[in-house]
Parts: C-alpha cells; structure tokens; sequence
C-alpha cells in the first residue's frame, strides 16, 4: 500500500497541510502585537459590516417606524400565506392524483 500513487500524493497532502499549520500556529505566537492603525482598521471594517447586516437593520427597527409597519405586516400575512400556500398544494395534488386514476 505504501508503494501506490494515490497514498504517496496523500501523505504528500498531509505533509503540506501540517507543515502550513504549524508555520501559521509559530508566525501568530512570534509575531508582534497589532498596531494600533490595524486595530483601528479592523474595528472599522466590523462596524461596516454591522450597519450592513441583518443585525444592523433589527438594532435601526426601533427607530425607523417604516420597518416596523412592513415587519409587522410580515407577522399578519405569514399565516394567511401559509394556510393558502397549504390549501393550493393539497388541490394540485388531489388535481394530479385524478390524471393519474383516469389514465
């Protein structure tokens, strides 16, 4: 089994795989603290892509009264959609079972 390609490329892989690790896991212990610029540019970065998110929008929804109409009108027709959604599927498929019986 040793002497087989696809086991040679495997430890090959394996090889690369620990050797990238580890040259990772040594480079993050030795390497100096962020500058305070990083730092700065990392929280500036996380706070975009908070005011972008989902999240962001919920923590707006207190203050904007045009999503909380359209979120709350979201809650009044999720069950009406269902229920119709549910009667729709249940003609179509009694629809279809009828084709098939009369075939």
């Amino acid at each position: 089994m040793v002497q087989k390609p696809w086991f040679k490329i495997f430890i090959w892989f394996l090889a690369t795989f620990f050797f990238f690790l580890a040259s990772g896991v040594i480079i993050s212990l030795l390497k100096p603290g962020p500058s305070e610029s990083e730092v700065m540019q990392y929280m500036s970065g996380m706070m975009g892509a908070m005011e972008s998110s989902i999240m962001g929008v919920m923590m707006g929804m207190e203050s904007n009264q045009l999503l909380q109409n359209f979120f709350l009108l979201t809650l009044i027709l999720f069950p009406i959609i269902v229920i119709f959604s549910l009667i729709i599927g249940f003609v179509l498929r009694r629809k279809n079972s009828e084709v098939k019986n009369d075939q």
